[in-house]
């Protein structure tokens, strides 16, 4: 009983003096600020346009797409834009491609590139809108640089778009 005892005491010890070396930060390697992967957020944005990272679910037209933090260096994003049930379900309406690697990721309100887009002319391929939402299409966006899945998506409703 008093080796078991003792080895109780041990044990505790050396747990609390682990603990007051993790409190000060000798036990675990410091993180990166910046680490590479998948940090970014695409949020969609309708006017007046802003840089707060807000999504806003039914835009008109134009509308824009915000990217944030994502990494620094010569990375890109491919953006597709398609029809998603109940308006045209994976009718593809528009693909672009826009620079997002202008900066080091600065967390979730480093605007890292907006770009405007008007899909007027492109939404009558999904056929009748819904009488009262408009158009459901889905925002899919692949970026450079990602480590591990490298796809974001966005579904959100579009209303007021006449072809130009």
């Amino acid at each position: 009983m008093k080796k078991m005892t003792r080895m109780v005491r041990a044990a505790s010890v050396a747990l609390t003096a682990a603990g007051c070396l993790a409190v000060a930060g000798l036990s675990a390697p410091a993180f990166a600020a910046d680490p590479a992967g998948n940090n970014g957020t695409v949020k969609v944005d309708a006017t007046p346009f802003d840089s707060a990272p807000d999504n806003e679910p039914h835009v008109g037209c134009p509308f824009q797409i915000d990217f944030y933090g994502f990494d620094e260096g010569p990375l890109y994003a491919k953006v597709t834009f398609t029809g998603q049930a109940p308006t045209g379900d994976g009718v593809v309406l528009r693909t672009d491609r826009v620079f997002i690697g202008g900066d080091a990721a600065g967390g979730g309100t480093d605007v890292d590139a907006q770009r405007t887009y008007t899909l007027g002319s492109q939404l009558p391929r999904l056929g009748a809108p819904h009488p009262v939402q408009g158009y459901h299409v889905k925002l899919t966006i692949e970026a450079d640089g990602s480590q591990g899945a490298d796809t974001k998506h966005k579904v959100f409703w579009v209303t007021d778009c006449r072809p130009s």
